[in-house]
């Protein structure tokens, strides 16, 4: 619903004065001189009228527009975030053999498209998640420097055996665009399900394995959510 503007609350009240007058022009050539004040008080109250109904139409219009937008909308937003989250965790889990061969937090980019292409073959099913991964491997990275891409220049010592925090990157990435007032639903989500990859390596690694490194990196980024919450 929109709120009228004030040109069609004009139009409103001069379609209200004309409807009042248009009864009474046939009289009006032969009594004009006798029914002229009582034709302006009518139409003076005619336009109240108008003025007043225009008014509480667009005080109705506003109360609905601001219950559409204001908690509910709100409320309506976060129930589908959770709802999107929820899917997002059955899908990555049900990945997670293809996840726990990689640590996230210690990724190169020469694994990250090794990792892309197992998802890619076993029909992950969040292709939006399969493309933001590639874009930080280095098949990316040489395509982009291949087409003359500004992308070279700003990191002149990429090493695609070089291994990154690819959590704590995108998470850097999420607060440069809330910086900036950007869209953050996409960087959000990635980051939400590279959390949820990560800590399924542990649920995913077979009974009794022994591993000090794999240990100690999921109690460091187990304390590294909590304090970001």
């Amino acid at each position: 619903m929109q709120i009228p503007s004030a040109a069609q609350m004009w139009t409103q009240l001069r379609l209200g004065l004309e409807q009042t007058q248009a009864p009474n022009s046939a009289d009006r050539s032969t009594d004009q001189s006798t029914d002229q004040p009582a034709l302006q008080s009518t139409a003076l109250q005619s336009a109240g009228k108008a003025i007043q109904t225009v008014t509480q139409n667009a005080e109705r219009t506003a109360v609905a527009t601001d219950a559409q937008s204001g908690p509910h909308k709100d409320i309506e937003k976060s129930q589908n975030t959770q709802a999107q989250r929820a899917a997002a965790q059955k899908i990555i889990r049900d990945a997670a053999p293809l996840f726990a061969k990689y640590d996230l937090s210690r990724i190169t980019p020469k694994e990250i498209d090794t990792l892309s292409a197992d998802l890619k073959a076993a029909r992950f099913d969040d292709l939006g998640f399969v493309m933001a991964l590639e874009r930080n491997g280095a098949a990316y990275h040489a395509e982009m420097t291949s087409s003359g891409s500004v992308y070279s220049p700003e990191n002149p010592t990429f090493d695609a055996e070089s291994p990154v925090d690819l959590i704590e990157k995108t998470r850097k990435e999420l607060e440069l665009a809330q910086r900036y007032g950007l869209d953050t639903d996409r960087l959000e989500s990635q980051v939400f399900k590279l959390e949820t990859a990560q800590m399924s390596r542990a649920a995913s690694a077979p009974s009794g394995m022994s591993n000090p490194q794999l240990a100690e990196t999921l109690v460091l980024f187990q304390a590294q959510r909590l304090w970001i919450e």
